[in-house]
């Protein structure tokens, strides 16, 4: 975000130990796709293409003038926007998976003892990269499980309340699960739900009184849930 709050990725041990593990497996199913020889029946490239909605479940520490304010907390607004996934099957039942969404805008809004104050609005772009297993066995019907990493890039902020807006791109793990139903052998619809663990730091300056021009610094936990719903189409 542009002005003066910075959001770091301030990742504690268990998130860390959690992105580990993901990025692990990401990086296995990479490697069993570099070894894979030509492309079955059932691997090759596809594409995702639908709306995915963002539903965050919010929570913020904040401070001004480096002291906590008591009963502070802020709240992001939910998003909708169109979501473009592109996938490789390395086997028949495993896939790697890059999303990408048309940045989207969230308001950042008080919570607590800020409660009625608009802080902001930070304009992102969100993305993950996945690998994932598809249970075939059910025919048409094929539910699938994933894991893997979340990169938010942030390329806009707009100041109220907290005036010298800043927030820095940040990086989490992401679970996830869903399906994809196929009406032929190329096409198909899906439903994905992931769980995003994703936190970042923000600083700017109040411009609401008793602390103009306090300094302010959060550190704030995303944590959505992405339903990602649309056509998926195999080459």
């Amino acid at each position: 975000m542009a002005g003066g709050m910075c959001v770091n990725s301030v990742m504690q041990s268990p998130r860390r130990k959690l992105l580990m593990a993901t990025t692990s497996v990401v990086l296995a199913a990479a490697g069993q796709a570099l070894q894979a020889a030509e492309p079955s029946a059932t691997s090759g490239f596809y594409v995702d293409l639908g709306a995915a909605g963002l539903l965050f479940n919010t929570n913020a520490s904040i401070k001004a003038a480096g002291n906590p304010l008591p009963g502070s907390n802020l709240h992001a607004s939910n998003n909708v926007t169109l979501g473009l996934g592109l996938g490789y099957f390395v086997t028949p039942n495993v896939s790697l998976l890059a999303v990408l969404g048309v940045p989207p805008t969230t308001t950042l809004t008080g919570q607590g003892s800020l409660s009625g104050l608009t802080l902001g609005k930070v304009i992102y772009g969100p993305s993950m990269l996945v690998a994932n297993y598809h249970f075939r066995q059910f025919g048409a019907f094929q539910p699938f499980l994933g894991t893997g990493i979340t990169y938010t890039v942030v390329f806009g902020t707009q100041d109220n309340a907290i005036v010298n807006l800043r927030v820095n791109n940040s990086i989490g793990a992401v679970i996830r699960t869903g399906f994809d139903v196929m009406f032929s052998d190329r096409w198909g619809a899906f439903l994905s739900v992931s769980k995003v663990f994703v936190a970042t730091n923000a600083s700017g300056n109040a411009a609401i009184p008793p602390l103009d021009g306090a300094p302010v610094n959060a550190h704030i936990n995303f944590n959505p849930l992405v339903l990602f719903l649309g056509i998926t189409y195999r080459f």
